[in-house]
């Protein structure tokens, strides 16, 4: 009898979905830092990855604390945080901060996630001896969206989204899950007979 033998290798990871978006998130927003350069694409991704970020703990922590989470999961992102703040008896204000980024953000990532061609047009009048070349040869005229991709703008919603994680996080009272950890990986290897 000839035998054959075997290396069995065998992978499982957990990964963290919310913790691996912050982290890409925080990458763009140091490369627009370094760079300023055109660095608001960087703050761009830095805000989108940012969003994604809650939408995504709010998943993981949803469906953490509700059997029937997946009947929830449609739900927009202020509905998600509404009914998971309820439950863990956690009190939202949304008009001031860590809360209030909850429309700003989100309403940045949906003109992002569906975007459309527009037109934008400004008027604006300026007194004759205040008027110069320069009020006609400025910067392009914005979007909403773009107006909202600046440094500032990627560092208060990451400042702001960490307060939410970590007030959500420390309401569910978890004892084996840790805020932005990434997940893990098992590794194994068996030799076998053939």
């Amino acid at each position: 009898m000839n035998s054959k033998r075997k290396v069995v290798v065998t992978k499982e990871r957990n990964v963290t979905t919310y913790a691996e978006m912050w982290h890409t998130s925080y990458c763009l927003l140091v490369k627009g830092q370094e760079e300023l350069r055109m660095s608001v694409h960087q703050f761009r991704a830095s805000l989108v990855f940012t969003a994604f970020t809650l939408e995504a703990y709010l998943n993981h922590i949803g469906a953490k604390i509700f059997s029937c989470w997946e009947d929830l999961e449609r739900l927009s992102p202020k509905e998600k945080l509404n009914v998971i703040a309820e439950r863990l008896d956690v009190e939202v204000y949304y008009g001031k901060r860590p809360w209030q980024i909850m429309k700003k953000l989100f309403q940045f990532r949906n003109d992002i996630a569906h975007g459309k061609s527009i037109k934008v047009k400004s008027e604006k009048s300026l007194p004759l001896e205040k008027h110069s070349d320069d009020d006609i040869h400025e910067l392009f005229e914005r979007t909403r969206w773009e107006k909202y991709c600046t440094q500032q703008n990627a560092v208060r919603a990451r400042e702001d989204v960490k307060s939410i994680v970590e007030t959500m996080h420390a309401a569910a009272g978890f004892e084996d899950d840790f805020p932005f950890v990434s997940g893990f990986q098992l590794r194994g290897a068996t030799v076998v007979e053939e």
